[in-house]
């Protein structure tokens, strides 16, 4: 990785260079050793994130720098929501500062909230769904209210262009992720990453989001991401509904349900999904 701008006069094959000739320098020899100089990035930390109405969770993020970068949100599952970042890296699930790095490393700040709202009481246990359906709605609806506050925060605090943000998520935090596009427009790209059914709810249920009314309402083009052993009733939904559905609607959709895993394939950051996502992003966002 490059170092700090220079700033002083470095002495290069006996010869002393201005200061105006070291970055021709440094490009040249950071060139020849087959780096690239990509955008000045801080390491993923850990911050507050006040939310509207009251309240706080933390999120990691990763800026960089502050000239109107476009940016992303990163929602995750539900594991990570009954465990807590903490105790989802010690149960082998996922680590959201990983995607991130892996957004910074392209050019994106982004920010990854850690929704705890009814972390012991709405859950997955053993493949079944513990927790009653208000439960399961506060749930969601607490992640809209997240994400709004994590968008507010890249745009106030975080010096992202308002205009181009994405919006991305796996498992419930896809769900979240479908809900806020539908809920909040102005996204300029949604990416949902094998989205949950979350049957559990009545009202925020993937089935209910995939209703042609409710895909209406989004504005941004999407990328949906399904592995080729996910969980049926995801699939299902996904295939019957989903996908049809904002084709009808003549929505900008570019999908793949074959990616090389189950559902928790997603948990790590995997080369095969990011080769598509950002391309994606890219062409969105910059």
């Amino acid at each position: 990785m490059p170092g700090p701008a220079c700033t002083a006069n470095i002495e290069w094959g006996g010869m002393m260079r201005t200061k105006g000739h070291t970055v021709k320098v440094l490009v040249a020899l950071l060139l020849l050793n087959g780096m690239t100089i990509g955008p000045a990035s801080a390491a993923v930390k850990w911050i507050d994130l006040a939310l509207q109405g009251g309240g706080i969770v933390r999120a990691a993020l990763g800026i960089v720098d502050n000239s109107g970068r476009p940016a992303v949100i990163f929602n995750h599952g539900t594991g990570v929501r009954h465990l807590g970042h903490a105790g989802a890296l010690n149960n082998d699930n996922m680590d959201v500062t990983k995607y991130v790095e892996a957004l910074n490393a392209r050019g994106f700040t982004a920010i990854a909230p850690i929704r705890k709202h009814l972390s012991d009481t709405a859950y997955r246990e053993r493949g079944e769904t513990v927790g009653s359906s208000e439960d399961w709605t506060a749930v969601i609806e607490e992640g809209l209210r997240v994400s709004a506050a994590a968008r507010t925060f890249l745009i106030k605090r975080a010096g992202a262009d308002p205009s181009r943000i994405a919006i991305m998520g796996f498992s419930e935090g896809g769900n979240v992720t479908l809900w806020s596009a539908i809920r909040q427009r102005g996204y300029r790209a949604v990416v949902l990453m094998s989205p949950a059914t979350i049957r559990a709810t009545p009202v925020y249920g993937l089935r209910q989001a995939a209703r042609k009314s409710n895909l209406s309402s989004i504005d941004a083009p999407v990328y949906l991401a399904v592995g080729r052993d996910d969980h049926r009733s995801i699939r299902r939904v996904v295939e019957r509904r989903l996908i049809p559905n904002l084709q009808k609607l003549d929505k900008n959709l570019v999908y793949r349900t074959d990616y090389p895993g189950e559902h928790e394939w997603f948990y790590q950051v995997r080369d095969e999904l990011m080769n598509d996502v950002i391309p994606f992003l890219e062409k969105h966002l910059k």
